[in-house]
């Protein structure tokens, strides 16, 4: 897949930790939708966020809301949770699939809150997340 892009947003810095290891993984740099609010053109894209208290991240919300079929030829959902139950971007899909955007895969591994799964992401779950990127792409 050509014309690979990795945007973030995060609250605590996990969903950088693993963009950044996805961008690596590709050769690009990882982007944070903050800085960077408007999507351009990708082959596939992953699209990094955190769960917080069982919602995606607005500002991932928000970005998505932005992308079209004719500007994103596959999207890949990738997710840190501290919760296991709550790791599903049920909202982004939504939004993803409303548009008409294919969803290549999803991807999702622990974070952290507080003192749970302290340390999480590690330097393993990115290792893995990239990995199962690669593996994703057919890269």
């Amino acid at each position: 897949m050509d014309n690979v892009s990795v945007v973030y947003a995060t609250r605590t810095r996990h969903s950088k930790k693993l963009a950044d290891a996805i961008g690596k993984e590709f050769g690009v740099e990882a982007k944070n939708v903050a800085e960077h609010p408007e999507p351009q053109k990708a082959g596939l894209l992953f699209l990094v966020g955190g769960i917080y208290a069982g919602r995606s991240n607005p500002a991932l919300l928000s970005y998505a809301e932005k992308l079209s079929a004719s500007t994103v030829g596959k999207a890949v959902i990738v997710t840190s949770s501290a919760s296991k139950s709550h790791r599903a971007q049920r909202e982004l899909r939504a939004i993803l699939e409303k548009k008409d955007i294919e969803i290549a895969g999803e991807l999702a591994c622990a974070g952290a809150f507080l003192l749970i799964r302290f340390g999480r992401p590690d330097k393993k779950d990115m290792e893995t997340i990239a990995k199962a990127a690669k593996d994703i792409s057919g890269k």
